[in-house]
């Protein structure tokens, strides 16, 4: 059986590597075989980040994914992350619909939401319906939380929840033998951090109680008042070394539709990492934390203050929290947990009636 899958970025684009190409081994083993078609490169992504939106040569990015639809028919099946053609009316995309043999979408954003309630009114007449029409065209969608689960269910004929899920093999447990500074850490890209001054008044808060480091990786770390804090560049290699030396693992939020549908992946690398998470009470997150137990989910500036400040000063929380954090993502949230489902989902497809 072969399957291609038409991701939206190659493995430097976190989506596209946990929600694709880390499960590609497994699906070789599976008897499937695969070929990924990215519609962009690192280098623009890396220009992307930047420069910002601004990015060039996304022109000739396109004229390449559009040649790469014409094979859909190869494939027995196809596996879209999001859409074929982000910020292109679905009618562009219909010829791929019904000339594909099977084609299931793929989804970890609330992109529905970043066309319907978009600040340009050309983008919102043109784009506002085209995610439920493509939800109708394709023959099936993987969902990464509930949230957007159920927003596919409402227009699409066959839908699984498919969380992101984390290779936890490739993580080493923290070490909590430690002194000095506790160690609060954030990982992302330049445009996710926007979320971090969610967060600001809080860390300052406690930093003035308690001796912190803030640990940025994949950003420059801001300059807080009275906080000290690190950047580490990003790479896949070094990414789990970061991340486990971190004694908390942030992941705030502004709570908008497009949150919603966000599936905490960072809390997961925390988890895996054995760090406790803490995390703004917004989407996916809730499907992940267990309150209190395996992490904290914050809704005001004290709920955040209280949660850091419980943290860095009881050590022996810290590791019970990030032992219950490692067994939950270990068992639901693993890639060797959710590799063999997701295979046996392709084979569902696979058999149905188109």
């Amino acid at each position: 059986m072969r399957i291609f899958f038409y991701t939206k970025y190659d493995r430097q684009g976190a989506s596209s590597r946990y929600r694709t190409y880390q499960y590609q081994e497994h699906f070789e083993r599976e008897g499937f075989i695969t070929h990924c078609h990215p519609l962009f490169s690192r280098e623009y992504l890396r220009d992307r980040y930047s420069r910002g939106r601004m990015a060039t040569g996304f022109i000739d990015l396109y004229k390449r994914r559009i040649e790469d639809m014409k094979h859909v028919s190869d494939a027995d099946l196809a596996v879209v992350e999001k859409e074929f053609l982000p910020y292109l009316p679905a009618l562009l995309e219909r010829k791929a619909f019904r000339e594909g043999k099977r084609i299931l979408l793929d989804y970890d954003d609330a992109v529905f939401e970043n066309y319907r309630r978009s600040r340009n009114p050309t983008t919102r007449l043109l784009l506002r319906n085209k995610i439920p029409k493509l939800l109708e065209w394709a023959d099936g969608v993987t969902c990464g939380s509930a949230y957007l689960a159920s927003y596919a269910r409402e227009r699409a004929r066959r839908v699984w929840l498919v969380p992101t899920v984390v290779d936890t093999t490739r993580y080493l447990p923290h070490d909590h033998e430690h002194e000095g500074l506790i160690s609060i850490g954030w990982i992302g890209t330049p445009w996710s951090a926007r979320y971090l001054p969610v967060v600001r008044r809080a860390v300052e808060r406690v930093a003035r109680e308690v001796p912190i480091r803030l640990v940025v990786i994949g950003a420059q770390a801001p300059a807080w008042e009275g906080v000290q804090s690190q950047s580490h560049a990003w790479s896949e290699e070094k990414e789990a070394e970061w991340i486990r030396w971190l004694d908390i693992g942030i992941m705030p939020l502004v709570d908008t539709p497009f949150e919603r549908g966000k599936c905490g992946l960072k809390l997961l690398q925390y988890m895996a990492a054995g760090v406790v998470p803490v995390a703004s009470d917004v989407g996916g997150n809730r499907d992940i934390i267990r309150g209190g137990v395996d992490g904290f989910l914050c809704r005001t500036e004290e709920e955040w203050v209280d949660s850091l400040l419980l943290l860095a000063r009881d050590i022996s929380i810290r590791r019970r929290m990030a032992e219950e954090a490692l067994v939950r993502v270990r068992q639901h949230f693993s890639l060797a947990a959710w590799a063999p489902r997701l295979a046996s989902i392709y084979r569902e497809v696979l058999s149905g009636e188109r």
